[in-house]
């Protein structure tokens, strides 16, 4: 699809739904992939799913370390190791998120505020991490997994709709400070996903025309090639399995 052989990933949220399919897609492309994981054992569980894609002791393509993706601190450090590893770092790409129901008649302000703490503050402490390798080589792609709930707000979802506005509008405004020094930033913006997860909440619905894993991780994909340098600050639905 797109040659990605000579691209460093930060990948964060990878042991999530769709992480291990996003990380196997950059994969696929010759992309050189670090993941910072709170839970390392789950890291070093994905590594080793991957068989020969996760490369050799003396090439690595996969490198998993134990770092909070919340944690400035622990990302510039984490950084640090991908960029004496690789030489550089030219992606970040943020799978973080979950849904969690909120009302917004209720005014549950600690329950907006913990939703935008896993969701926008982790993402940005992560993605400013990476910019200061990505602006010294006048490159880089930051791409985040959001939700169409950032366009229109929904009954019960009030923080998720909310966390995922402002990461849409952080992006934007990234974007537009970036865009002189090669570097894009953007938005996927799932409806639905297939998963076990979204199947249990919802057993009357019909999966079939929810977006794939597969779906989700080809845009991600795209957006972080070459070939897409002419997007930056734009949110891309992925509404439904077409």
């Amino acid at each position: 699809m797109f040659d990605l052989s000579k691209r460093a990933v930060v990948l964060t949220g990878a042991t999530g739904n769709i992480g291990p399919t996003v990380l196997r897609a950059y994969l696929a492309q010759g992309a050189h992939v670090a993941i910072p994981v709170r839970d390392e054992a789950k890291g070093t569980a994905l590594r080793e799913s991957l068989g020969d894609l996760a490369g050799t002791p003396e090439d690595p393509r996969v490198i998993v370390r134990a770092a909070d993706p919340g944690d400035r601190g622990a990302m510039e450090a984490f950084v640090e190791q991908v960029l004496r590893a690789w030489g550089r770092v030219d992606i970040v790409a943020n799978l973080i998120g979950g849904y969690a129901a909120s009302d917004a008649g209720t005014g549950d302000v600690a329950a907006y505020r913990a939703y935008w703490d896993q969701k926008v503050a982790t993402i940005v402490n992560a993605t400013t991490a990476c910019l200061r390798p990505m602006r010294a080589r006048g490159y880089g792609r930051v791409v985040s997994v959001a939700s169409t709930a950032a366009l229109k707000g929904e009954r019960g979802a009030a923080g998720y709709a909310m966390a995922n506005a402002a990461l849409l509008r952080w992006t934007e405004s990234l974007a537009d400070e970036l865009k002189r020094e090669g570097i894009t930033a953007n938005c996927v913006l799932p409806r639905i996903i297939d998963n076990a997860e979204n199947r249990a909440a919802m057993p009357k619905a019909d999966p079939s025309r929810w977006a794939t894993a597969a779906e989700i991780a080809a845009v991600v994909v795209f957006v972080s090639s070459d070939e897409a340098s002419g997007l930056t600050g734009v949110a891309i639905p992925v509404m439904a399995r077409t």
